[in-house]
């Protein structure tokens, strides 16, 4: 009987690919540091967790409480206020991730930081 090597692992190439992709695209939007100084407004943080899965690539949200007092049931990203003991708003979303939904830091590639906006509550969040 002639048994065949290992066989290969197809799915490898298509998430690289996806990933990869993904990854170029979002640099594009860089901002790094240069709006970090923008009015005195609270600020906040969210992550934007992207993966692949079969070869395509998905966003992960969450689902606020019912119980909260603000944006209770609303759909978004993991994230939430900066504190003072956070270097940046990358160390605020990290952390607010890991609160949330359990995401260690070190297991997050933080591809780019995107445009801060301003929300209906006067928060100024960097994604």
């Amino acid at each position: 009987v002639c048994r065949s090597p290992l066989p290969r692992r197809p799915w490898k190439r298509p998430i690289m690919d996806a990933k990869e992709k993904a990854k170029e695209a979002l640099r594009r939007f860089e901002v790094g540091n240069s709006l970090s100084c923008l009015p005195a407004l609270p600020k906040a943080s969210v992550l934007i967790p992207l993966f692949v899965r079969g070869g395509e690539l998905h966003v992960l949200l969450t689902v606020r409480s019912p119980q909260l007092r603000s944006n209770a049931g609303e759909v978004c990203f993991p994230g939430g206020k900066y504190e003072p003991e956070d270097r940046d708003e990358i160390e605020t979303a990290l952390r607010e991730a890991e609160e949330e939904i359990g995401l260690p830091p070190d297991q997050v590639e933080v591809v780019c930081r995107l445009w801060p906006m301003v929300t209906k509550v006067r928060l100024c969040f960097s994604l």
